[in-house]
């Protein structure tokens, strides 16, 4: 097998001056990697108890790699088997800590109940209160290197379908492995304890939470706050809030609002597969983020991403990645066992056989429009408006008319009706409080809300 380090850099890679350099020069010199040896030594030998007591370990701390917040090295034993020491290199709080072991319950936990791929997790320490003098995980090497880029730019053509597929048994495998809260999974101090859901480490109602309508809207809210407070009376600022808070209506699934809710690994992208010579999937990684979230949620993908700056023809590639995607998943969803939730002491396990499969989730409209909702952030929220705002409305409804809608009560009591046709929202008409919005438009009646596709419904 290949050694991990064969492409990896050493301290002469990095500026000298850099904090980064510092953190890393410390690591190397300080720590107790004699004891790391030790400890993979006795991992190794507790997995294999007939293994043969010539073997050695030995860790080379000349050359790593390194994550955004880990060092990762390499563990070599005598009979030609590496593994990876991930090592946290900035400070570690308490906070740290629970992610670190949080982490650790997933991947155990993806471990035993799917067929993705993914490093075993054979020691660990969540504490620098130890010989090493950091804390540490010791990782099953599985071989491949991640792409330099977005999978679309950087795998030839003729392998797409192939990853196409693998991503698609990837989702499915997520998608039936759900919870029944939305929350961080936590298995105790050891990571051998029943599935707890414990709040989230970055959301802004951390919880677990129950619905997936808490999910996106207090999220949006705490973002529009932060935006508003920054432009404050400024009329493209406030409306490109508000139509972002609008645009939920159309990302949310009602029958799925309850749960059950999927593990999500939130940076599902090039950067955390690892692939082989040949395009396998040899490993998923870096589960730091994952979490019970909703069905929505887990449609994100950077690897899905239209840019709104590029032509049709430009972004075609990344369309047809997603429709491989979509025709794979479906194959496998029909073949797949639905199965109850893990956690399921709280609440009674329900399947989720009936309920929106993340394929047609996938293949609608409403998946683009909760990718950019989820890339979203307060600094780019005018951008990222103006974008959904296409999206929505098309060249039906300018940006400027929807700040006369704003400005005319549209945060109150607003009706966007709206008929999807051949999958682009048309508008059919405006209503504010109870009356027509029509300055400007030509509108003259207000349609059968009941024959009309979709109805957005007012900014709560």
């Amino acid at each position: 097998m290949e050694r991990p380090s064969d492409s990896w850099s050493d301290l002469t890679s990095l500026d000298q001056d850099s904090e980064k350099y510092k953190q890393i020069h410390t690591i190397i010199s300080l720590a107790d990697f004699c004891y790391l040896e030790k400890r993979g030594l006795e991992a190794r030998t507790h997995i294999h108890p007939a293994l043969s007591a010539n073997i050695k370990c030995s860790i080379n701390t000349s050359r790593f790699n390194l994550g955004f917040h880990n060092l990762v090295l390499e563990l070599s034993f005598t009979d030609n088997i590496y593994w990876i020491a991930r090592i946290p290199y900035k400070g570690f709080k308490d906070d740290d800590r629970t992610s670190m072991l949080s982490e650790i319950a997933t991947m155990k936990i993806v471990k035993k109940h799917t067929k993705l791929p993914i490093p075993q997790v054979f020691d660990f320490e969540a504490s620098a209160n130890q010989a090493f003098g950091y804390p540490y995980i010791l990782l099953e090497y599985l071989g491949g290197r991640t792409p330099k880029d977005l999978l679309v730019r950087s795998i030839p053509l003729v392998y797409h379908e192939k990853v196409a597929k693998q991503l698609a048994e990837v989702f499915a495998e997520l998608q039936n492995l759900t919870f029944s809260r939305i929350g961080r999974l936590w298995c105790g101090e050891d990571a051998e304890q029943p599935i707890e859901i414990i709040g989230m480490a970055w959301h802004a109602s951390p919880g677990p939470l129950e619905t997936s309508f808490e999910y996106f809207y207090n999220q949006r809210q705490s973002e529009n706050r932060e935006a508003a407070t920054a432009h404050e009376d400024d009329p493209d600022w406030l409306t490109a809030c508000w139509v972002l808070k609008l645009s939920l209506c159309q990302i949310i699934v009602e029958d799925r609002a309850r749960g059950p809710f999927p593990l999500c690994h939130l940076d599902l992208h090039y950067g955390n597969m690892l692939l082989d010579d040949e395009y396998n999937l040899k490993a998923v990684i870096d589960w730091s983020n994952a979490q019970a979230a909703p069905l929505e949620q887990l449609s994100v993908c950077p690897e899905f991403s239209i840019s709104p700056a590029l032509s049709d023809e430009q972004n075609k590639p990344a369309r047809e990645l997603k429709a491989s995607v979509v025709r794979h998943l479906k194959d496998t969803e029909s073949a797949q066992e639905s199965k109850v939730t893990l956690n399921s002491l709280d609440k009674d396990g329900a399947s989720s056989l009936h309920l929106t499969r993340l394929s047609d989730y996938l293949a609608s409209r409403s998946s683009e429009l909760a990718l950019r909702q989820y890339l979203s952030s307060p600094v780019s929220l005018m951008l990222d408006s103006k974008g959904m705002a296409q999206l929505l409305y098309g060249d039906v409804i300018t940006w400027e008319q929807l700040k006369d809608i704003y400005d005319w009560g549209g945060d109150g009591n607003c009706d966007i009706i709206l008929v999807d046709s051949s999958q682009k929202f048309k508008v059919v008409d405006v209503w504010l409080n109870g009356s027509p919005f029509r300055e400007g438009w030509n509108r003259t009646h207000k349609p059968n809300p009941e024959s009309a596709a979709d109805v957005q419904r007012k900014n709560e």
